[in-house]
């Protein structure tokens, strides 16, 4: 059974039906606590404490991802096959910023979040062009080496 907290000051009146449009769903995820109420979902309806709830999530998931691909940049050894997982990361990070973000949260912050990704997204595809030209180069030398042997 779902139980909603009215307050009088809001003009939407509150309902099951429209209430998931309004608002952003969440799941917290607490350690068990005995002083702790156990909540399965919450809806967050205020616009200004939604927007606070995104961005600190999003700083979360961006802190990962850019420690991902700070590691990754800086590794001589990583392989082709890691940076394009990684490239992939930061598309399915962008894909949520588009999905779930984009209507949540004001213009100039999503614009913010968006170049941030996209810039982590473009040193990823550059350091895939530099491997691959890296292995052409090496692939090209060793054809030269080999020549016709008489």
């Amino acid at each position: 059974m779902a139980y909603v907290i009215k307050k009088e000051h809001l003009k939407k009146k509150l309902n099951k039906n429209n209430i998931a449009n309004l608002g952003y769903k969440m799941n917290p995820k607490l350690k068990n606590h005995s002083n702790f109420i156990e909540v399965k979902e919450i809806i967050i309806i205020k616009p200004s404490m939604k927007e606070k709830v995104l961005k600190l999530s999003f700083q979360v998931a961006f802190r990962r991802l850019f420690k991902l691909v700070m590691d990754l940049l800086q590794d001589d050894h990583a392989t082709e096959g890691d940076t394009t997982i990684c490239l992939d990361e930061t598309a399915k990070m962008k894909k949520i910023l588009q999905q779930k973000y984009k209507n949540q949260i004001n213009k100039e912050e999503y614009r913010t979040m968006w170049s941030k990704v996209s810039l982590l997204q473009k040193r990823l595809q550059e350091k895939i062009v530099k491997q691959q030209m890296y292995k052409m180069y090496f692939t090209e030398e060793k054809e030269e080496k080999k020549g016709r042997g008489r």
